[in-house]
């Protein structure tokens, strides 16, 4: 009988434990989706200019709309700040690792390239660096995302709005 009741104890407690934030479930990084060609008239530097220009505010505005959802970038240990910063997190490697595997036309853009690829790296590592941080709940670690992401963005920003070969 007292068995009984330590297992209808256990039961009961179970969902207030796991509520608590001990077991609470984390998304794996999300596949990213392979982006689709645009027909276009432009010419291949035209497209791929274009293509970096879309990129870089689509990171900008990722960036944007999780500071919008979450004023103050303070941490939360809320299941639905973890599942919105994931999300966040793999949207913006996702865009930025598209961007990176995307070809310059000539070899006159490679170093213009080679910069860009460095700072969307970098970003991409410190998103991951975010990424486990919050998968984690460390809040220091987040802290150093926070205080860190905004200048990585203007890195990459920079580095796209570089002098461009001719």
């Amino acid at each position: 009988m007292r068995g009984a009741g330590l297992l209808v104890l256990g039961v009961m407690l179970a969902p207030g434990l796991l509520a608590c934030g001990g077991a609470t479930l984390f998304p794996e990084p999300a596949p990213c989706v392979a982006p689709t060609a645009v027909p276009t008239t432009r010419s291949p530097s035209s497209q791929y200019f274009a293509s970096v220009r879309r990129s870089v505010e689509q990171i900008a505005t990722l960036r944007e709309q999780l500071r919008a959802s979450y004023p103050g970038d303070k941490f939360s240990r809320t299941s639905q700040f973890r599942l919105d910063f994931a999300a966040y997190a793999d949207n913006t490697a996702c865009v930025a690792q598209a961007l990176m595997d995307i070809e310059p036309t000539t070899a006159a853009f490679e170093p213009y390239d080679a910069d860009l690829d460095a700072a969307l790296q970098a970003l991409i590592e410190h998103t991951a660096a975010g990424r486990e941080a919050v998968r984690k709940r460390n809040v220091s670690d987040y802290r150093a995302w926070y205080q860190g992401v905004d200048s990585k963005i203007d890195a990459v920003k920079t580095a796209s709005n570089a002098s461009r070969p001719r």
